[in-house]
């Protein structure tokens, strides 16, 4: 665990599903039904398991279901980031994984993100950039929302200029697009260490928020460490399949250094987006217009704003695993605000909703890591853990 550093650092690394998905194939129901039990199911990601190789498991109805995939090496960081997905049209969720220090063709963690179908009837889909770069770590950031797939390759070159970012999405089983801060119409340049598509969530029809929490609030123009050092952005893109982009690009609004604004994004149907700024310790609300509506504060050194995660109902999860637990707040009423009783070490690195329960990864947990289970109107915690691991809970998606 000692490799997971703090916030603003990027966390450094030097085939088929089991048998129960398949058996249960023919029973899946519901958008999160992975392994045909006819419940929703929650996807954990393991990135340092497996002699560092990675792991992803599904958690479905009380049970922790590895899930596996061909030929990963050791240093992939496989489940490094974890979304379910709708990729195919059977009755089966599947899951999108990524392992962003993939080697690829021979290119040093150029990253590779994999498509896991539920059911078991299809092998797994791994995927990769066109034009894969060394360090590039496509893989880091997914989602997902149906068949719409979004993975980030936020530490891509583009041309001489390092680590300005870039994200690919596709629609079902179509070829990946690229999309970077240089494309036609999105706001905003590439500069060295943007990091755009750092954190992504999809928004309403074939729309993306894409957080850029290190880029510099440094005026008109192309310009490199100048201005604001890492005050942060986030992009929206109305549509990210349309032939001619529309795009609103929104800077940290207090243009502070450090702020990292667009370290994590949410977006919940019906109350809207979620921008967090872990740096000074705040997440922004916004309603689906994307006009500030609240703005949520924990502060300290907590890193409060390091994951988030939006609930169907209107609910929004903010982690702070440096001693600040997880919050939870509404878009629409600040009265049912909660906070989850502060548990020892990295308690919040993630968060996801399945359902009425909220899922909270503790990935220092002894002895392999450990997840959290919260029902909506109860504050005892159930711990769930693999039976071995590593850093088990680095990611969650419900």
């Amino acid at each position: 665990m000692a490799r997971l550093l703090a916030v603003g650092v990027a966390l450094v690394l030097g085939g088929t599903v089991l048998s129960p998905v398949a058996a249960g194939a023919a029973a899946c129901a519901g958008a999160a039904d992975f392994d045909g039990d006819g419940v929703d199911d929650v996807a954990v990601g393991d990135p340092f398991a497996d002699g560092q190789k990675g792991a992803a498991h599904v958690l479905s109805g009380g049970k922790v279901i590895p899930v596996t995939v061909p030929d990963l090496a050791k240093g992939d960081a496989f489940g490094w980031s974890v979304r379910l997905a709708k990729v195919d049209s059977d009755a089966c969720a599947d899951l999108v994984i990524g392992a962003p220090y993939a080697d690829v063709d021979g290119i040093e963690d150029a990253g590779a993100a994999y498509v896991v179908y539920g059911g078991g009837n299809t092998p797994p889909q791994r995927l990769a950039a066109v034009q894969p770069q060394r360090f590039a770590h496509f893989g880091w950031s997914v989602a997902a929302r149906g068949d719409l797939v979004a993975i980030s390759a936020p530490y891509e070159d583009e041309g001489s200029l390092l680590d300005v970012g870039a994200i690919y999405v596709r629609k079902g089983a179509t070829q990946l697009r690229r999309i970077s801060q240089e494309s036609v119409d999105v706001r905003g340049n590439s500069e060295v260490g943007d990091q755009f598509g750092w954190s992504m969530a999809f928004g309403p029809k074939n729309g993306l928020v894409v957080g850029v929490p290190y880029e510099n609030d440094d005026g008109a123009g192309r310009q490199v460490e100048a201005g604001k050092i890492d005050s942060g952005s986030v992009v929206f893109i109305d549509d990210v399949f349309a032939s001619k982009l529309t795009t609103l690009k929104l800077d940290s609004p207090t243009a502070a250094s450090g702020d990292r604004y667009g370290y994590a994004v949410a977006w919940s149907d019906g109350s809207g987006y979620a921008v967090s700024a872990p740096g000074p310790g705040y997440v922004q609300l916004l309603d689906p217009a994307r006009k500030p509506t609240r703005r949520v504060t924990q502060g300290g050194k907590q890193a409060f704003g390091f994951s988030m995660a939006a609930s169907a109902d209107g609910r929004l999860a903010i982690g702070a695993p440096y001693g600040g637990g997880v919050r939870v707040v509404s878009w629409k009423n600040a009265s049912e605000d909660k906070k989850l009783a502060t548990d020892a070490g990295l308690f919040g690195w993630s968060v996801a909703f399945s359902g009425n329960k909220l899922f909270v990864g503790q990935p220092d947990a002894q002895p392999s890591g450990k997840v959290a289970v919260a029902a909506r109107n109860s504050d005892d915690l159930q711990q769930v853990q693999p039976p071995q691991g590593a850093d088990f809970g680095v990611s969650v998606a419900g």
